[in-house]
């Protein structure tokens, strides 16, 4: 069996994060049409014992101040911790598991199947800008966890990154289910 490769990235995300969360501006970007900017994700979430698929907004994104991205649109998602690189095989099956922590995951390239045990819910990403979902779905929250394949005959490239110990996403919900691309493309 061929297992993902993971590589720790805590160092370089920490610091990047905690610079982007120290330099950010509070004020809300807008661009031509006067209205803000929000980042809607697909978020693997728990109620009742059992993971659900929601669609979640964050928040408006306001004008970054750090030196080389000035004047862009920045949005901090939270004090982030221990980053891992996947390298995941084709057609992998990382079968039903539960989130190890919330955390971000974002997939750089591949397709992605995300199935629940106990519902006809069920989630595709494609790798690449809208490659951003959310993992939330602990075992504390939730008795089976989700399903994840990956059925791409390439690898899927994956970063994780939890959330510290503590924090909480701060998130707007906007219906159950999974986000469609309606929800997702205007940035």
């Amino acid at each position: 069996m061929y297992l993902p490769t993971m590589i720790p990235l805590a160092a370089l995300l920490s610091t990047t994060l905690t610079a982007a969360t120290a330099t950010s501006s509070s004020s809300p970007v807008v661009l031509s049409d006067s209205e803000p900017k929000y980042l809607n994700l697909t978020a693997i979430s728990a109620a009742h014992g059992s993971s659900t698929l929601e669609c979640w907004q964050f928040g408006p994104f306001s004008s970054s101040s750090t030196p080389g991205t000035t004047g862009a649109l920045n949005l901090v998602l939270g004090d982030m911790s221990n980053a891992s690189y996947s390298v995941i095989p084709p057609r992998f099956d990382g079968g039903l598991h539960n989130a190890p922590a919330p955390q971000l995951v974002f997939f750089n390239t591949g397709l992605i199947h995300i199935t629940l045990p106990n519902s006809t819910d069920e989630a595709w990403v494609q790798g690449g800008k809208y490659g951003l979902i959310i993992a939330a779905d602990t075992a504390d929250k939730s008795t089976h966890g989700h399903r994840t394949q990956y059925p791409s005959d390439a690898d899927t490239i994956a970063l994780q990154v939890p959330l510290k110990a503590g924090e909480r996403f701060d998130y707007t919900l906007l219906h159950q289910g999974a986000c469609g691309m309606e929800d997702m493309t205007g940035l």
